[in-house]
């Protein structure tokens, strides 16, 4: 049941990081670059097979202007 969990929060948190970069109009190997990370790394984060790191979730949620709490758990 945790890894169900665990891969439905993944996809959530991967849809919701994909939905505001498009939102934002920010090229996914231009906040790659800004994040300095491969686009391969950064593809497996945002198709949800890879979880980033904590420093990287700080990242991702400043160049995309948003909170991390808003990246992993959705809602407002």
């Amino acid at each position: 049941m945790s890894s169900i969990k665990s891969n439905f929060i993944a996809k959530d948190f991967a849809r919701r990081v994909k939905q505001r970069r498009k939102t934002l109009m920010l090229p996914m190997t231009q906040l790659a670059k800004k994040l300095g990370v491969s686009e391969p790394e950064y593809t497996q984060i945002e198709s949800g097979t890879r979880p980033p790191s904590r420093k990287l979730l700080t990242q991702i949620s400043i160049e995309l202007r948003t909170s991390e709490k808003w990246l992993v758990e959705g809602g407002y």
